[in-house]
C-alpha cells in the first residue's frame, strides 16, 4: 500500500515544484519507489513523455528525480492559458478542450474522476507518492472547485506540509492565516510547515518559530535558506524572465530573448546561460537589438496574439534591419512559426480565425490543425552528421515553405530519416524543436557560429549535456534540503499518519 506526501504552499511562487522534487530523489536514493504527482497544474511550461503525452515540465523534473519514466499519470490536468481567461485543457497528456474557468468547473465530476484514476493507478505501482499542490489551499473563494489541494489530501488522508516564503515578507501570517482559513478536517492533515528562502540570520527568526508552533500546534519542520537551482522553473514568474536576471560573468556572446506576452517553454534556453561565454537576457521587442549577437523569437501558447502585439512594435522592419547589419535570428516552435510569411487557422484553435501576416523573415506559410504534434526526437545537424540534437516538438501548426530551402536538422523516425527546420545564410533560424540547446555540440556549434561572425576564435570544448547538469543539481538540491530540514521527523510523520 502506497504512503504519501504533499507539499503545499500559501501561495504562488513558494517553492512548491523544486522541494517536491529534492524529496522525489531524497527518497529514490533511499531505494524508495516513489513517483511525483500534480492533480492540476497551470504553466505554459510543458513537455512530452515517451508515452507521447503532454504534461508539465515540473512533474518531469520530478520523474526524473525519482529515476523514473514519466506519464501522464503525474499531471492528470494541465491548464494552458491563451489569453482573455481562457485555457487550453490537456486531460491525461491529450488535448480535451478549451474553456473559460467557469465554465470549466462546470465539468468538475469528470476532472475529478481524472485525477482519482491517475493517483489510485500510481498508488498500486509505487510505494510513496510525492505530491505537489497548487497556489494556496486559503483560497476560499476556490473550496468548491478545488482539484489539487485539500481535495486530493482529504481523499487519500495525506500528510500535508505547508511552504512558506519569508522573501515574500509576512511568512508568519501566510502561514498562520493559511492555517485559519483551513477547516478543522484539513487542518488535521497538516503535519508541518517550511519557511523557504530565507537570508539572514536564524536567531533573529527563531522567536517567531516558537510562536507560530504555540499558535497552530504545527511543528516547523525546516527552515531553507534562499539558493539558485539549474532547474525547470514551472512558469514564467520566475527571476530570470520577471527582472531580467543578469549574471556576473564577463561574455562573448549575448543572447537577446523577446519576452512574449504568452511565452512558454523559456526553458529551452536555459542550457546556454552554463556556457561560459554566454549571457541570455529577457528583452522587450522595442529595446536596442545592436547589443545582441542572436535574437530569439520564442514559443507561445497564442501565436497570433503574440505576433499581432509584436507588430505594434514594428518588429518585421526591426529585424530586418538587425538582419542587414549582420545579426542573427533564431525563432523556436511558435517563434518560428511567427517569422513566416504568413499562419492560418481556419478552424481557429487560438482566439483567432482565418490568416495573418507573419514577420515574412522565413520563406513559409504555417497551417494550424486540431491536433497537436507530441514527439521526443533525436538527430543532427543537416549539414554535419557529427552534430547531434535531441529535443521534442510540441505544436499545433504545420508549415509550407514557398521555395527550396535548407534544413537545420536531419531527424531519426524510425526506419526514416526527416528534414527538419530551416537555415538561411548561417544568419536566420528556425525550428519546432524545443530543447535543441540540451545537447552540448548543437550547443557549441552554435555559439561557435556566434562567436565567428564577430571575429572570435572558437571554443573546442563542449559543455556537458543539460540532463547531466539537471543530474548533478538534482542530486545537490536533495543534499541541501537534507542539511535544512529535520528529513527524520518528516518520514516518522509519513509513517505514522
Amino acid at each position: 500500500m502506497a504512503r504519501y506526501i504533499m507539499f503545499q504552499g500559501t501561495g504562488s511562487g513558494v517553492g512548491k515544484s523544486l522541494i517536491t522534487a529534492g524529496f522525489c530523489r531524497i527518497f529514490a536514493r533511499k531505494g524508495i519507489r516513489v513517483a511525483p504527482f500534480k492533480a492540476q497544474n497551470m504553466s505554459l511550461n510543458s513537455g512530452v513523455t515517451p508515452f507521447g503525452e503532454e504534461i508539465g515540465r515540473a512533474q518531469l523534473l520530478q520523474a526524473r528525480a525519482a529515476m523514473i519514466d514519466p506519464d501522464s499519470r503525474m499531471n492528470p490536468i494541465l491548464l494552458k492559458p491563451q489569453g482573455d481567461c481562457m485555457s487550453q485543457v490537456i486531460v491525461c497528456g491529450k488535448i480535451w478542450e478549451t474553456h473559460e474557468a467557469y465554465d470549466y468547473y462546470r465539468y468538475k465530476k469528470f476532472l475529478w474522476e481524472k485525477v482519482i484514476e491517475s493517483l489510485n493507478s500510481l498508488a498500486e505501482e509505487y510505494d510513496l507518492i510525492c505530491i505537489e499542490g497548487a497556489g494556496s489551499p486559503a483560497e476560499i473563494n476556490l473550496r468548491e472547485q478545488d482539484l489539487v489541494n485539500m481535495s486530493v489530501a482529504r481523499y487519500a488522508r495525506i500528510p500535508v506540509f505547508l511552504i512558506g516564503d519569508i522573501e515574500k515578507g509576512g511568512v508568519f501570517a501566510q502561514l498562520y492565516g493559511t492555517w485559519a482559513l483551513l477547516t478543522k478536517e484539513e487542518r488535521e492533515l497538516l503535519c508541518g510547515f517550511i519557511i523557504n528562502k530565507f537570508r539572514g540570520n536564524y536567531t533573529i527568526l527563531e522567536p517567531g518559530l516558537k510562536e507560530i508552533e504555540k499558535l497552530t500546534q504545527i511543528p516547523v519542520v525546516g527552515v531553507v535558506p534562499y539558493s539558485r537551482f539549474l532547474l525547470d522553473d514551472e512558469d514564467s514568474m520566475t527571476e530570470k524572465i520577471e527582472n531580467s536576471y543578469k549574471s556576473l560573468k564577463t561574455v562573448d556572446i549575448q543572447v537577446g530573448i523577446i519576452r512574449l506576452p504568452h511565452i512558454s517553454n523559456f526553458t529551452d534556453f536555459d542550457p546556454l546561460t552554463n556556457e561560459p561565454d554566454v549571457e541570455t537576457q529577457y528583452i522587450f521587442p522595442d529595446e536596442n537589438f545592436s547589443k545582441f549577437d542572436v535574437i530569439v523569437l520564442p514559443g507561445s501558447k497564442n501565436t497570433i496574439r503574440d505576433l499581432q502585439w509584436l507588430k505594434k512594435f514594428n518588429l518585421q522592419e526591426r529585424l530586418e534591419s538587425y538582419i542587414n547589419n549582420g545579426g542573427v535570428v533564431l525563432g523556436v516552435c511558435g517563434g518560428y512559426q511567427m517569422l513566416g510569411e504568413s499562419i492560418i487557422d481556419i478552424d481557429g484553435n487560438e482566439d483567432f480565425q482565418g490568416e495573418i501576416d507573419g514577420l515574412k523573415i522565413i520563406p513559409m506559410k504555417t497551417f494550424f490543425e486540431k491536433e497537436k504534434i507530441l514527439k521526443n526526437l533525436q538527430g543532427y545537424l543537416a549539414k554535419a552528421e557529427h552534430i547531434s540534437v535531441k529535443g521534442y516538438e510540441i505544436h499545433q501548426g504545420k508549415g509550407s515553405f514557398q521555395q527550396a530551402y535548407e534544413p537545420l536538422f536531419n531527424l531519426n523516425l524510425g526506419n526514416r530519416i526527416e528534414s527538419e527546420g530551416i537555415i538561411i545564410n548561417n544568419q536566420i533560424f528556425g525550428t519546432y524543436l524545443h530543447g535543441l540547446f540540451d545537447d552540448g555540440s548543437f550547443r557549441r556549434y552554435f555559439v561557435n557560429l556566434l562567436r565567428k561572425r564577430k571575429g572570435l576564435a572558437t571554443i573546442s570544448s563542449v559543455s556537458p549535456s543539460w540532463q547531466e547538469v539537471v543530474e548533478k543539481e538534482l542530486d545537490r538540491l536533495a543534499d541541501f534540503l537534507e542539511t535544512c530540514l529535520d528529513i527524520e521527523r518528516i518520514e516518522s510523520l509519513i509513517e505514522n499518519f
